[in-house]
């Protein structure tokens, strides 16, 4: 590339520079770019897409003179540059920088300083958001465990209370069954009181039958 040719792109560039910072202003872009996160992942947009949500008009001409140049510009580093631009803290920083240059220890062109303020609270959210979501993780791991200590208490207790009650349902029948053949014993017993009784009453009626007849056969017969 002839040094003209550079001088022209240089050129190119700081306009787009001076049109940026007079038309929205660093502050402004920094926050499309904020805006155009993704609200779930936390995801960056690329600078393509703020570069055009930024200058690009709704009939697709361009709001500063430099718009499509500068575009291109992005794209071209997009390939040559992948690597470096995958590999930087803000991905958007990096890109826009390799494209419109900056100066050590000083941002400059699309509020680049804002974007990494802006960055920096992200991390700094989402770190405080991952470190509640894990005490809250560590919390509902403690209340579970604690539930399920309270539920094995209660299990075994159910288990204690069906243990007694069988206990005391099996000593009822015992004693039941015990009362049962008591009763039956006490019968018997009457019964074969009763039996011998009678069976002495017989065996001694029988017995003063024949002495009567012996006493009898002895006496002489009266005249």
């Amino acid at each position: 590339m002839s040094h003209q040719k550079k001088r022209s792109n240089q050129n190119s560039i700081n306009r787009g520079k001076q049109e940026m910072a007079s038309k929205v202003g660093t502050r402004s872009i920094a926050q499309i770019a904020y805006d155009l996160r993704d609200l779930e992942t936390g995801e960056w947009p690329t600078a393509m897409q703020v570069w055009r949500a930024t200058y690009q008009k709704a009939d697709g001409t361009w709001s500063i003179q430099t718009g499509e140049e500068i575009m291109t510009k992005l794209h071209e580093a997009a390939g040559i540059h992948q690597e470096k631009i995958s590999s930087a803290p803000v991905l958007i920083v990096e890109h826009f920088a390799l494209v419109l240059g900056r100066k050590p220890n000083h941002s400059r062109g699309v509020g680049i300083h804002a974007v990494n303020r802006l960055a920096e609270e992200r991390i700094r959210l989402q770190a405080q958001i991952e470190a509640s979501e894990q005490r809250e993780a560590a919390a509902q791991a403690c209340a579970d465990a604690v539930e399920q200590r309270a539920e094995a208490a209660e299990q075994r207790a159910q288990a204690l209370e069906s243990q007694v009650s069988t206990v005391v349902e099996t000593n009822a029948q015992l004693q039941e069954e015990q009362q049962s053949q008591h009763d039956k014993l006490s019968s018997l017993r009457q019964a074969q009181s009763g039996e011998v009784a009678r069976l002495v009453r017989e065996e001694l009626d029988h017995q003063m039958a024949e002495l009567i007849a012996c006493i009898g056969a002895s006496q002489p017969p009266t005249s």
